[in-house]
């Protein structure tokens, strides 16, 4: 952990980086790069009973909580603003997570009664609160094409980030969400029981990718039918049982084809295909090339 005055960048090594500055009383903005299934909460002093999250993904999913033990899906591209405190760690499925994230203490801005940067600039949190998340607590909507290119913007800041800089995008940026529909769109609600059975399975099948677990023998392990873990794995990962986990097993074929010298059978092996032939034609639908194809040009 490094920290600075008004900076403090959390790493965990193949897991990810999260690096967190604090603009002003109150205001906080983080860069997130996640590569892990879990990351912890975090420090609770970013949090107080009375806080709006504004979350902008950029690349990858991850969950976040909403009342009765209700989770939704953060997707790429979406904008997601919640006055719901987590609860638990973060999840996010896929192991992928990149986005810009505010952390906005409306105690602390009340306070202030008016004298924040914020207030002083014309911006109202409490308003962006009322419009966004007073019926549910949480707001989530595919960003429009302003806010998303904004967003890639703020996200090119972190190679040489500025305070007074990050603090003029924060302006932005709530202005510009200002500008995006306040009714979210329709989407589906998880149970924290649901989406441990897709983390756990999605965890048992990284783990030793040669072994070839069906979507029925999974699902009898959790008890539940073939259709609802199905339904679950297709809202939480993004794609199908089948096409999600061929993807996976592709993604680490290609990393041992550039960084090994095993025989492609091997890898055909160790990623769970007895067949060569059958391997490599799966290879070359996912990368354009066959598996020999993209050693060489890694070499």
């Amino acid at each position: 952990m490094d920290t600075l005055e008004n900076h403090l960048s959390l790493q965990k090594e193949k897991e990810g980086l999260v690096d967190v500055y604090i603009l002003a009383p109150g205001i906080t903005m983080s860069f997130n790069h996640i590569y892990t299934d879990s990351w912890t909460t975090g420090d609770g002093a970013l949090f107080s009973d009375q806080m709006l999250v504004v979350n902008f993904c950029l690349r990858g999913r991850c969950d976040t909580s909403l009342t009765g033990n209700r989770y939704v899906i953060v997707k790429e591209k979406q904008v997601c603003a919640s006055t719901i405190l987590p609860t638990k760690d973060f999840y996010y499925p896929g192991r992928l997570y990149e986005g810009v994230q505010l952390y906005i203490d409306l105690s602390v801005l009340h306070q202030a009664a008016g004298a924040d940067f914020l207030s002083q600039m014309g911006i109202s949190v409490d308003r962006i609160t009322e419009l966004f998340c007073q019926n549910t607590g949480l707001y989530l909507h595919r960003m429009h094409d302003t806010l998303s290119a904004l967003v890639k913007e703020v996200w090119e800041l972190q190679k040489k980030p500025e305070v007074g800089v990050l603090r003029y995008y924060v302006l932005r940026l709530l202005h510009t969400l200002m500008t995006m529909p306040c009714e979210s769109e329709p989407d589906t609600y998880f149970t924290r029981s649901q989406i441990a059975i897709v983390k756990e399975a999605e965890s048992l099948i990284l783990q030793d990718l040669s072994r070839r677990i069906t979507a029925k023998e999974m699902a009898d392990r959790f008890g539940i039918s073939e259709s609802s873990f199905k339904l679950y794995v297709k809202g939480i990962l993004g794609d199908s049982y089948l096409a999600y986990f061929r993807k996976k097993r592709m993604e680490k074929a290609a990393s041992l084809l550039a960084s090994t010298n095993l025989k492609v059978i091997e890898i055909a092996n160790m990623v769970g295909y007895e067949n060569q032939g059958k391997f490599a034609k799966v290879f070359a639908d996912e990368y354009g090339i066959s598996p020999l194809e993209f050693r060489r040009s890694t070499k």
